[in-house]
């Protein structure tokens, strides 16, 4: 039996199951429970989810109620899926956050997946996240490259707004990527691993977050805030589109201002005193002073 559920949170991109994740992953996805947050998507997108929940059993729609837009969407959407576990007694320690242009990049990734969860029993009271190696380019494969694979993103490790990393876990040297796994501020966002006792335990959900950028920023360091770790495993590998050359040819609806908020770094910094990226020359004095 997995230790995880796979989660998507989807607004008007269900194409991208059978065109994307199902066709270029080479993991088989019949293999896990896959939940779906649907964030108001348009009528002719809600038939095509139920279509897909039809054709694939091991696919559920967990609010197929919705009929309007989400606040904080990725992260009500992994509260949203903890709360229907719970309901309807469905025993699984970690819910697989995973964005709808990332896909699992290893055959054998679900048993990897299994087999570390279960080798590091300390997992469950210490570490809130988790994530992977994201490798950016699908024609590289699991090949490390200048600014590729991207394990997590941060602002307070010291030099890591500089060039080469520029805010992001990239490009670090040898011992990182050979190690079982080690510490980041945020693991990337592109598929993230959350656990479930430890989100009910101590993660708000910020209501102001009106879309979804920063919203597993803002998760993560709440986790810190309570002395909770998050961490890589970087021998385990999903794929992200990054040049959108896989994509190109799906006919998807596409908002930019869905995953894009005028509001989310002024909101970021009234919680956490400190602005957010890379462009924030003064980090480090308004952190040390927050």
């Amino acid at each position: 039996m997995n230790k995880f559920c796979l989660l998507y949170c989807n607004k008007n991109q269900y194409e991208m199951f059978e065109k994307f994740a199902f066709k270029y992953s080479p993991a088989d996805y019949s293999k896990v429970d896959i939940y779906v947050f649907d964030d108001n998507s348009i009528p002719e997108q809600k038939e095509m989810l139920k279509s897909l929940c039809i054709k694939y059993p091991n696919i559920k729609w967990i609010n197929p109620d919705v009929i309007e837009n989400s606040i904080c969407p990725n992260t009500t959407s992994i509260k949203a899926c903890d709360e229907y576990l719970t309901k309807n007694n469905i025993d699984v320690d970690w819910i697989m956050f995973i964005e709808n242009d990332v896909f699992t990049f290893q055959e054998n990734f679900w048993d990897k997946l299994n087999d570390t969860i279960d080798s590091n029993s300390w997992l469950h009271t210490k570490v809130g996240s988790f994530g992977f190696s994201s490798y950016q380019y699908y024609e590289s494969g699991i090949t490390r490259l200048p600014g590729n694979p991207v394990p997590g993103r941060g602002n307070l490790v010291q030099g890591i707004l500089n060039p080469p990393h520029n805010g992001w876990y990239k490009d670090l040297p040898d011992a990182y990527y050979d190690a079982d796994y080690f510490i980041v501020e945020v693991p990337n966002w592109q598929s993230i691993c959350v656990n479930r006792k430890l989100f009910r335990k101590h993660i708000k959900i910020e209501q102001r977050y009106d879309n979804r950028i920063l919203n597993h920023d803002d998760m993560a360091h709440q986790f810190m805030l309570y002395g909770k770790y998050n961490i890589c495993f970087p021998k385990l590998a999903i794929c992200h589109d990054g040049d959108n050359k896989l994509k190109n040819d799906i006919k998807i609806i596409n908002d930019p201002s869905y995953s894009r908020s005028n509001k989310c770094h002024e909101i970021f910094k009234e919680r956490w005193g400190w602005s957010w990226g890379r462009r924030n020359t003064i980090l480090r004095d308004q952190f040390q002073y927050c």
